[in-house]
């Protein structure tokens, strides 16, 4: 009996130690595939309609890179492929709506999935050994490079998407889509030092934007044929939640980047718990709601404090647990091996 007893305890002992590794095996990324993506390899945006975007699959990418798992980035790549990308222009459909009757109805792209697909598709081919990964970062590279890079006022713009951005006598620019780590990587990918010239002009012009009070990035900004750079009439002239991916790009880059200063000058004339969720830059009204965990975890990263692997909640959207993942990512500087 007493060896049966202590077989048992043995038994219940092993299967405790199996529990506990599994527990300690499973990361953020686990638990972000459970909440937003789906069986066939959508990422799913919980906070906007439950749409999948290339931003989100780009980020879905991204992670599983980081977290070496394979299986979903091809997953994700399939899906991105089979109902985002369009043959004609080479890049992908910005949007799947899948609630309407064509979830595809809006073909333009939105250049930061692109951008950051095409950086993570290079990074997946150099890690895994991978050659059709190589060929085909290299090929959304290169469509990139001829349609979505202009010269426009001596400086070198990312254009937002192929149509509606560039007028005559301006261009329309979202500043968040000056991805550093990814423009530093294709530089060390391709060799161009166009990339470079890219994150330079990129930080040239938020330093320069025109009529601010508050003097951080705004969401949008326009640009004049002579270089005059303006917070953009399109939309609220905030700094909100596209602009806060501003400073973890340059952090992710850079930690000691010079424009990070405003947005530090800025984030210390409150505490975490009391630093509201935007700001308009022009007229300096605030949210009256402060930042959720996916913008406070940048906010730690301009701060200098430590961002730990995200764990998730219930209040977490689609967009909130992406911040947090990349903030993650910027404070352990992936793919920034010099």
């Amino acid at each position: 009996m007493f060896l049966k007893d202590l077989i048992k305890k043995a038994a219940l002992a092993a299967v405790s130690l199996v529990f506990l590794c599994s527990a300690a095996n499973a990361s953020a990324w686990d638990d972000y595939k459970k909440r937003y993506l789906s069986v066939d390899g959508a990422i799913v945006d919980t906070g906007n309609s439950n749409i999948s975007h290339t931003e989100g699959q780009s980020y879905g990418l991204l992670f599983s890179l980081y977290f070496d798992d394979q299986k979903s980035f091809d997953k994700i790549l399939a899906w991105t492929k089979k109902n985002l990308f369009n043959e004609e222009k080479g890049l992908y459909v910005w949007a799947y709506k899948r609630n309407e009757n064509d979830p595809v109805s809006d073909k333009n792209n939105a250049t930061d999935g692109d951008l950051m697909i095409a950086w993570v598709l290079l990074e997946a081919g150099k890690k895994w050994k991978n050659k059709d990964y190589t060929k085909r970062g290299q090929k959304l590279l290169s469509v990139i490079q001829n349609t979505l890079i202009i010269n426009f006022a001596k400086k070198q713009v990312i254009l937002p998407g192929v149509n509606t951005f560039l007028e005559n006598s301006f261009v329309t620019i979202n500043p968040s889509y000056y991805i550093y780590p990814a423009l530093s990587g294709l530089y060390k990918h391709t060799y161009q030092k166009k990339w470079n010239e890219i994150a330079k002009d990129g930080k040239e012009i938020i330093s320069a934007v025109n009529g601010r009070t508050v003097p951080i990035t705004p969401d949008w900004v326009k640009m004049d044929l002579k270089g005059n750079v303006e917070v953009s009439d399109r939309w609220p002239t905030r700094s909100s939640y596209d602009a806060i991916r501003v400073p973890l790009y340059l952090y992710w880059d850079n930690q000691n980047a010079p424009e990070l200063a405003p947005w530090k000058e800025w984030f210390s004339k409150f505490s975490a718990t009391t630093t509201p969720a935007y700001v308009d830059v022009i007229t300096g009204e605030k949210a009256n709601y402060t930042m959720t965990s996916g913008l406070l975890n940048v906010r730690k990263l301009v701060m200098g404090e430590t961002v730990e692997e995200p764990v998730f909640t219930n209040k977490d959207d689609y967009y909130n647990a992406s911040l947090s993942m990349l903030a993650y990512l910027a404070f352990n500087h992936a793919f920034m091996q010099k």
